[in-house]
């Protein structure tokens, strides 16, 4: 799968490598703590036999996640898993470029596509979700498995005569594939993207075919890969997790995707209101005007085959979304869909590709593409996640360390609202990813109270022996009929974040 790099290349994965910090610095020294990760730094104690992810077939993540939370213990060291994080996708990129040049190859329209695809990767939001959270980490190796994956099986396909089966391929594409779904199974679907690529390619042939030969190994995979899932859960003696349960409601799931996931996809990297009107005007324009643009590509005449190549895409987009299309729960977390979004980028980025002939036009499409892509990647990172999560963190933390004291057995915490950032910050929420405070979470009150009287104390046992009770406001707490003794600590967050 080598292919030759040439000195352009070397500079535009530099210029690649250079956006990425410019995004990113603040990861080197950012000192705070979100959601899940208070529950990882907790509980993930050397021989404690902690998991998260093992009973949901992720296990490389449980891995990594084990290892990474047990060589730390204060909440300033998750610095250093986020900064690891960033270095394993700095080590991914070269691998998205060259295997996104090598299938592009010989085709003259699409000479930067591989710089603009990695462009829309590390400005990306489930890219920004890997380094701005901790419990994320194992997301550059699940979705770049994923897509190693699909390219070993594509390019050992791609010329072959119908019958031939290159095994060595075939056991290469598998190892990658099962390696991404031991690491989070959503990853996988970035095995397609050669695949959609060679489909909707207007320099490639036998795009039937190959399509057909990739899906059918796709699933091959799935099914390897489901029965080591029940086979570990059957040695371990153990339930699997509710969330990976199998759900079958075709309807209930396709209404779920279109207006869902694709949706946010063809919002590619802006974070805007779900139930904007304008926001899902713009989604159907988009979707209904590369509906059209295929139509203009195709002719009239041959209109079954640009109903044909819609089809295609479409189910592609679908498949691609396999693992939360086949489990009950719908939630269309951003770290879950990089698939979904690549393969949206793909589509739209090759349409404009092949339709745009004009040179000045290009120049001017790539550069306003660049500068976009570069604003709305360091807005959602630095003011969209980071500054209002670190004022909060700070806040409680200033706040503890100045109150608390050797005689405090108890804390009365009062949650922020999960739109508890946007008065303030101006801010708008992408699920539990971006412009949500870390302590409207329920799971989050206790064991942050406890990790920070732990690091003010030194003693786990104390810290392990404070009890934590929360509210959603100070309405509720005041209604509880609790009473402030000498002994309670009372951390009111909504306050802490208003500066009160």
């Amino acid at each position: 799968m080598a292919i030759g790099l040439q000195r352009k290349d070397g500079y535009l994965l530099a210029a690649l490598f250079l956006v990425v910090l410019l995004v990113f610095y603040p990861v080197f020294f950012s000192e705070y703590i979100y959601t899940d990760e208070v529950i990882q730094l907790w509980n993930y104690r050397p021989g404690s036999g902690f998991t998260m992810f093992a009973e949901q077939g992720r296990w490389l993540t449980e891995w990594l996640m084990s290892k990474s939370f047990a060589s730390v213990d204060s909440i300033h060291g998750i610095i250093y898993i986020r900064v690891f994080a960033l270095m394993m996708w700095l080590l991914c990129i070269p691998i998205w470029y060259i295997i996104v040049k090598r299938i592009v190859a010989g085709a003259p329209s699409y000479t930067y596509l591989p710089f603009f695809t990695c462009l829309y990767l590390v400005t990306g939001l489930p890219f920004a979700i890997t380094v701005q959270w901790a419990s994320c980490i194992e997301l550059p190796i699940a979705n770049t498995a994923g897509l190693l994956s699909g390219a070993i099986w594509y390019l050992a396909i791609r010329d072959k005569k119908k019958l031939e089966i290159p095994v060595l391929a075939a056991l290469g594409s598998l190892a990658a594939g099962l390696i991404s779904l031991s690491a989070y199974q959503s990853g996988f679907g970035c095995y397609l993207l050669p695949f959609l690529f060679h489909y909707t390619s207007g320099y490639t042939s036998r795009k039937d075919l190959v399509v057909i030969k990739g899906l059918a190994f796709y699933f091959l995979i799935y099914a390897v890969y489901f029965v080591l899932f029940k086979t570990y859960l059957s040695v371990r003696q153990v339930a699997s997790d509710p969330r990976t349960g199998l759900y079958f409601n075709p309807a209930d799931k396709l209404q779920f995707f279109f207006s869902h996931p694709l949706k946010r996809a063809f919002w590619f990297n802006i974070i805007v209101n779900e139930e904007n009107s304008l926001a899902r005007a713009i989604y159907k324009v988009l979707l209904i005007g590369w509906m059209v643009m295929a139509f203009v590509r195709y002719g009239i005449k041959q209109w079954l085959g640009a109903l044909k190549y819609i089809a295609v895409v479409l189910l592609i987009f679908i498949t691609s979304y396999l693992p939360s299309m086949v489990v009950k729960e719908n939630y269309a977390s951003n770290r879950t869909m990089l698939a979904v979004f690549m393969c949206v980028w793909f589509v739209c980025a090759e349409m404009t590709a092949y339709l745009l002939k004009n040179n000045l036009a290009r120049k001017i499409t790539d550069i306003s593409v660049f500068i976009i892509m570069l604003i709305a990647g360091w807005y959602n990172y630095n003011k969209q996640f980071l500054t209002p999560v670190r004022e909060e963190y700070t806040a409680i933390k200033n706040y503890v360390h100045q109150h608390y004291n050797k005689n405090i057995t108890t804390v009365y915490f009062i949650k922020p609202a999960e739109d508890g950032f946007k008065k303030k910050y101006h801010v708008q929420t992408s699920m539990d990813e971006f412009g949500v405070p870390s302590t409207f979470f329920e799971w989050v009150p206790e064991p942050l109270m406890q990790q920070m009287v732990f690091e003010i104390t030194g003693d786990r046992t104390t810290a392990e022996k404070l009890v934590v009770k929360h509210w959603p406001d100070m309405e509720s707490f005041s209604g509880s009929g609790e009473s402030m003794a000498g002994n309670v600590l009372l951390v009111n967050v909504p306050a802490l974040i208003d500066g009160k």
